[in-house]
């Protein structure tokens, strides 16, 4: 892969940073972030973020990464910690060179600290534990093109729309980003495995004026599997001058729910639905709803919720499917903590049903000849399969 033609363009309201990429087999591609003109002072525009987001896509492909351009001397080490790491997890990776144009060492003198922050669990629970700290979170983050899709505006502006308004009430300010990385690496190596490289992109694009930016943990360091943010990587996209931090690995999901839901706060504001039914806050009925509610049960606090509905259907529970590896975490530590509670005996009966028919799902043949029709599409076809089927899926 190549990374060229680095740009800053001010569109309207927004500065645009961007790159011309040669990701796939032909032609290039360009990769841009968004942000309000008013963080122009934010940004640090080298190749650095490029070389972050594209780092394990290209050992995927087994494709030097060739950067036209300058990145941090500690980002160029550390990426090479980030591939020996990659490598050991075993998902079809390989070592490749990383060469840039020329080494730099941030010399900037940053000062203030932010979080990636969705209105959800983990990035509640993380704002909530650094409330008092000295050096204080005066910024959220918040990325639209990442989890949300750019084809769903109407649920980027419900998110965006919470987001805000808990930074209102916090007195934080929110840093609104917009990228197209999602659709041009999810095919090349899946959104599980290169998120955490697009998010240290975005750090590393703000680092001219953050210091210390945190990553919210999405489980207990021992429920960890390899994934794009996990905290062997994270704390290696730093600089010279910027802390990347992996946060709230020392409690489970549950455990996070049970002390957050103390905070009327988060009561009046939790969202964690990814399906905005009917311009529902929270659906509660898809899977992320569900098991939120049965954790806010287990708090004593989901009749004291203002975001979800006050009782759970046992038969929606029981009819859930869990992705096999990792997804079936947060349904066992609520039945475990129920159990322990020795409370709601059918949601426990719920909650087994649905981790027995998991298991004996076989996910493995329609979905990786999915991802083996995706990825000849986007590579050598640029697309034109998904938007031939997108223009006839409109016209029905």
């Amino acid at each position: 892969m190549k990374i060229k033609n680095i740009k800053v363009e001010t569109e309207g309201n927004s500065i645009k940073v961007s790159a011309m990429c040669t990701i796939r087999h032909f032609g290039d591609d360009e990769i841009y972030f968004k942000f309000d003109k008013r963080y122009k002072d934010f940004l640090m525009t080298d190749a650095s973020p490029f070389a972050a987001a594209l780092l394990i896509p290209s050992m995927k492909l087994g494709e030097d990464l060739i950067i036209e351009g300058s990145i941090s001397e500690k980002l160029f080490k550390n990426m090479r910690e980030i591939q020996k790491t990659i490598l050991s997890w075993n998902i079809g990776c390989k070592p490749i060179n990383i060469i840039p144009e020329k080494l730099i060492k941030d010399t900037q003198k940053p000062t203030e600290v932010a979080t990636f922050f969705s209105g959800g669990v983990d990035s509640f629970y993380t704002y909530l534990k650094h409330v008092v700290d000295k050096d204080k979170i005066k910024y959220f983050i918040s990325v639209n093109g990442f989890d949300i899709e750019l084809h769903n505006p109407k649920l980027w502006e419900a998110t965006l729309s919470n987001v805000k308004k808990i930074a209102q009430k916090e007195n934080i300010k929110v840093i609104e980003v917009e990228t197209n990385i999602y659709h041009l690496i999810d095919p090349i190596m899946v959104w599980f495995f290169s998120f955490g490289g697009a998010m240290a992109a975005v750090s590393l694009l703000l680092r001219n004026k953050l210091k210390k930016i945190y990553i919210a943990a999405s489980c207990r360091l021992d429920q960890y599997v390899p994934g794009g943010s996990h905290p062997d990587i994270d704390k290696l996209w730093n600089t010279e001058k910027l802390l990347i931090v992996h946060d709230g690995a020392e409690a489970s999901r549950v455990e996070k729910i049970i002390k957050i839901a103390k905070s009327p706060l988060v009561l009046n504001s939790l969202r964690v639905c990814y399906l905005n039914v009917k311009d529902t806050y929270n659906c509660g009925v898809c899977e992320k709803c569900l098991r939120t509610m049965i954790s806010l049960k287990i708090a004593g606090k989901l009749e004291k919720s203002k975001t979800f509905p006050h009782s759970i259907d046992t038969q929606l529970v029981s009819q859930l499917i869990y992705e096999p590896g990792h997804g079936d975490i947060y349904p066992k530590e609520n039945l475990k903590e129920l159990k322990k509670l020795k409370i709601e005996p059918q949601l426990q009966k719920a909650i087994e049903i649905s981790l027995n028919h998991s298991s004996r799902q076989n996910p493995i043949n329609l979905h990786t000849l999915k991802n083996k029709i995706v990825y000849f599409d986007h590579m050598y076809i640029r697309g034109g399969l998904y938007k031939r089927i997108s223009k006839i899926s409109n016209k029905v």
